[in-house]
């Protein structure tokens, strides 16, 4: 379920996957006055990944050359097209590639793939050997620094939404500006980002969840131009920049485009993304590159950061009690004890058994069944819903999913029934050890139920 989950949350930071569905036709028609050289790209591991080097036509002596570097999940070329097109047309031949795909990221194997491609684009015709340098969006911000570490051929950097946080913590930054848009507030919120990625990561399914960027970003000696959207809400603009401004010790320019979201392109009327990139923002990195290029490095600068509402926080490990065997096992014996009650009694009926009925304790069996199946059915639900573009929690009511406060509700008499049944257990003349059972489940269901919310406000 987890893993499942985890794909779906990823989406937010997968950029090429959002940007793949606006390169088509119109990136194709829009290589007038380009020219494009298929190339192949030998990796690591046997493998060989597909590139293209598009390049002014008109182009004169040596030009500085840019490898992009897709951001989350298994990119193809057509995600970063415009891209490619756009800083060509500033006069920079630039190879785009298939990125190597993969169940889970390895940020240190993409990193041999971008030195790899490095070599590729230092050797074409035309292309200047000692001004290649590497551009990379989200998860690219991660991957980029560790390349420049491993080569010496690459000459500069450019970070496009780069976070400078770890995965984990850029994750659930991300998440709750989802359930902020989605107008989700309370135990819900905690719910759905704290508590989900601290036990998906406990679980090990969120690769790389832990990556430190710090280190490779501060071991950078070569020029980095970072360009940020101020309404950024995947990755934190003016946090990652300060992080940046406080650890990289290189040459240092920090750009924000003001109302640019994180993939720096242009929203359609329907808040779609297409192939046209933000104002200004080829040209400022085309602008940076040929002077960098040119032995011309601009002194470390930075424009104002925005101002950033939610502030990103590192998630503590979980304790044992929080652990994905602990939650697994708390899950079972809910379940066990509470439909235990209705089959021991349908089993004592097969018999021609007397069964013994206790209102309350009926009424237990039927609403903590309820509880535990519908919050893990809503969780899962909700969680599958959220993608690049936001969340679904479903109607709202009161800043309170209208399918959330009837699970709230149905927790609330599990509590209830839990106490009368207990006090019915203390007077009861038979049938004990099946009520006992039961009430374990009751008390079980407790704790649980407030570790996830269901009854806090």
């Amino acid at each position: 379920m987890f893993r499942r989950c985890l794909r779906v949350l990823a989406l937010p930071l997968v950029v090429a996957a959002a940007l793949t569905l606006t390169a088509g036709p119109a990136a194709a028609a829009a290589t007038a006055g380009l020219t494009t050289v298929e190339v192949a790209i030998p990796a690591s591991g046997g493998k060989t990944l597909a590139g293209t080097v598009y390049s002014p036509r008109e182009a004169t002596g040596q030009l500085p050359g840019l490898v992009l570097v897709h951001g989350s999940g298994n990119g193809r070329r057509a995600g970063v097209t415009p891209e490619a097109i756009a800083f060509a047309r500033q006069g920079i031949a630039v190879l785009v590639y298939d990125k190597r795909p993969l169940d889970q990221p390895e940020y240190f194997l993409l990193a041999d793939d971008v030195v790899a491609a490095v070599g590729v684009l230092r050797a074409q015709p035309g292309v200047d050997p000692a001004a290649v340098g590497v551009w990379g969006i989200s998860e690219g911000g991660w991957v980029d620094p560790i390349a420049a570490g491993r080569s010496a051929d690459i000459a500069f950097l450019v970070l496009a939404s780069a976070p400078a946080q770890s995965p984990l913590r850029v994750q659930n930054w991300n998440m709750r500006n989802k359930l902020a848009a989605a107008g989700v507030t309370g135990a819900l919120a905690d719910t759905l980002s704290d508590r989900l990625y601290r036990l998906a990561n406990d679980a090990g399914m969120f690769a790389e969840a832990d990556h430190d960027p710090t280190p490779a970003l501060s071991a950078l000696t070569k020029p980095v131009l970072a360009v940020y959207g101020t309404d950024d809400t995947q990755v934190p603009p003016a946090e990652s920049a300060a992080e940046l401004r406080r650890t990289v010790t290189a040459p240092l320019t920090v750009r924000f485009l003001p109302g640019a979201g994180h993939t720096l392109r242009v929203l359609d009327e329907d808040g779609m993304y297409t192939d046209t990139l933000y104002p200004g923002y080829a040209e400022i990195v085309g602008e940076w590159v040929r002077a960098v290029a040119a032995g011309d490095v601009p002194p470390a600068q930075s424009d104002p950061a925005p101002g950033q509402a939610a502030i990103s926080s590192d998630l503590a490990p979980s304790a044992w009690w929080e652990s994905w065997p602990a939650q697994l096992t708390v899950l079972a014996v809910l379940l066990v004890t509470f439909l235990a009650y209705p089959a021991i009694a349908v089993a004592r009926r097969v018999r021609r058994r007397t069964v013994a009925v206790t209102r309350c304790a009926r009424v237990l069996a039927g609403v903590g069944v309820l509880a535990v199946l519908g919050f893990t059915g809503y969780f899962v639900t909700v969680v599958d819903s959220a993608n690049w573009r936001g969340i679904s929690p479903g109607p709202m009511l009161a800043g309170r999913p209208v399918f959330w406060l009837a699970l709230q509700v149905i927790a609330l008499i599990t509590v209830i029934a839990t106490a009368m049944t207990a006090y019915a257990w203390r007077t009861a003349t038979g049938d004990r050890l099946r009520l006992g059972l039961l009430i374990t489940g009751g008390v079980l269901f407790l704790p649980w139920s407030l570790y996830w919310g269901l009854l806090l406000p």
